[in-house]
Formats: C-alpha cells, sequence, structure tokens
C-alpha cells in the first residue's frame, strides 16, 4: 500500500495576514506599546505621535520584516549573539593587593 506524505507538514501555522502566532505577538505588542505611549501625557502631541509611530514601525519590521530570507527577529537574535561573543568585559578599576604567597607571585 502506497501512501504520500503530506507536503505541508513542517510549515508554521498562519493565524492572520500570513503571521505565525509569534509575529502575530510581535505586533500586538507593537500596537498596545504605541497606545501607552500615546495615551500617557508625558509630553506634546507631536512628540507622543511621533514615538508611537517608530513603535509601531518597529512592531511592523519585527512582525513582517524579511531579509535574505530570515525574519527580523533572527537577524536581530543573532547580532545580539554576535556582539555578546565578540566582546569581553575587563576589569578596569583600582589594583586590589592580593594577601599571602599570591602577592608575592605578582612582584
Amino acid at each position: 500500500m502506497l501512501a504520500r506524505v503530506p507536503l505541508d507538514v513542517d510549515l508554521e501555522d498562519r493565524l492572520l495576514y500570513g503571521l505565525t502566532p509569534l509575529r502575530l505577538a510581535y505586533a500586538v505588542g507593537a500596537l498596545l506599546a504605541a497606545f501607552a505611549l500615546w495615551s500617557s501625557p508625558w509630553g506634546p502631541a507631536a512628540l507622543r505621535a511621533v514615538a508611537s509611530s517608530l513603535v509601531i514601525g518597529v512592531g511592523a519590521i519585527m512582525s513582517w520584516g524579511r531579509w535574505r530570507g530570515a525574519p527580523a527577529d533572527r537577524w536581530v537574535a543573532e547580532f545580539l549573539l554576535f556582539v555578546a561573543r565578540t566582546r569581553r568585559l575587563v576589569w578596569a578599576g583600582p589594583h586590589v593587593p592580593l594577601p599571602g604567597r599570591l602577592a608575592s607571585r605578582q612582584a
């Protein structure tokens, strides 16, 4: 008995406007954050409108944005991993003398 394997088994589910659940959460989160920025009285209306528009734009890029076949959130994650792995934090504070024989080794 021959059986055909469905071709769409490994595809992600699309919920709304072609968005996966995670990408839909990005869009909804950006809309809620923009509404919170707009509703709060922290500045003049023009500044709040610009800030809200930027948040909506970033949410749209994170939801629908793709570059070279990879989604925008993967690019952000890979960039953050690159920065974390190629930078080293070095203590540059004051020198603290070590007690005992460890201090004699450094001299």
